[in-house]
């Protein structure tokens, strides 16, 4: 009966060896596949810690921000930073700074102007006060009005913009630094310390990338064929996100047809299924 069918995801660790699936997006710090150009980021970021400051993290959809921001954050006790992370861009530029105020632990009020200034009186608090230093993340910064980006530079102005206070990231798609472009953000534009740039697997390091995450789902043994990554690497332009969905849908048809292998063929129809 097909109640008593095993779920597909148990049949799949049976076939292929593994204790999860592989190419999900619920990593752990250390089940990061890091290349030169992730650990690059990665240094750029804490540098920007230490100096405090803005920074900018731009990169197309699926090629690692949001994996770049966990391993950034995953580093930063609780003890030595208070971090506030917003991603609801879209929003109304009061609700915005009503945002960071609650990731601040404060109760927001209802004018902007209030809001801004018990929001930098607290970061006065925690930098000065309490030496613990404030950390704002602003992911999907490039939906954010371009008036927005500029309002935000606000935060970061301390007794006459002598001294920095907070380290915020702004971090976005490509349209972001274009948005920075504009005349209208020159000053913020003018105040970022570090831009990171996430960038696509290179073809010989999507080979390195399967095999990772395959070890890490507790497969030791070849699954992808030389042909089998070529094909993925080509399809997925080396996109993290599309390689994984690629990989995924291969291991699926794999299993539906019973091979212990994947080949080129095999990629070829997730290729149709998933449509990159």
């Amino acid at each position: 009966m097909a109640a008593d069918r095993p779920r597909l995801e148990t049949r799949m660790r049976s076939a292929f060896g593994i204790k999860r699936i592989p190419f999900g997006k619920d990593l752990e710090p250390d089940e990061l596949f890091l290349t030169d150009s992730f650990s690059q980021s990665t240094d750029r970021l804490r540098y920007l810690l230490d100096r405090r400051g803005i920074g900018a993290v731009f990169g197309a959809p699926g090629t690692g921000k949001s994996t770049l921001l966990r391993a950034f954050l995953g580093g930063l006790t609780k003890a030595a930073y208070s971090v506030c992370y917003v991603s609801h861009s879209t929003c109304a530029v009061l609700d915005l700074f009503r945002e960071i105020a609650r990731g601040f632990q404060l109760e927001p009020r209802y004018r902007k102007a209030d809001v801004i200034r018990e929001v930098k009186q607290r970061i006065i608090k925690l930098s000065r006060g309490q030496k613990v230093q404030p950390v704002l993340i602003v992911d999907d910064a490039h939906l954010l009005p371009t008036h927005v980006l500029d309002d935000l530079r606000l935060l970061t102005s301390f007794d006459g913009d002598s001294r920095d206070e907070l380290t915020m990231v702004l971090c976005g798609h490509p349209q972001l630094e274009s948005n920075l472009r504009l005349a209208i953000n020159e000053a913020l534009a003018q105040r970022i310390v570090l831009r990171v740039r996430t960038r696509s697997l290179h073809a010989d390091e999507v080979d390195g990338y399967l095999r990772f995450r395959l070890e890490r789902a507790g497969r030791t043994a070849k699954l992808f064929l030389p042909d089998a990554v070529e094909a993925i690497a080509r399809a997925a332009r080396g996109i993290p996100r599309l390689v994984d969905r690629l990989a995924e849908h291969s291991m699926l048809i794999a299993l539906r047809s019973k091979r212990t292998e994947i080949d080129a063929d095999i990629v070829t129809d997730a290729i149709d299924e998933v449509d990159p």
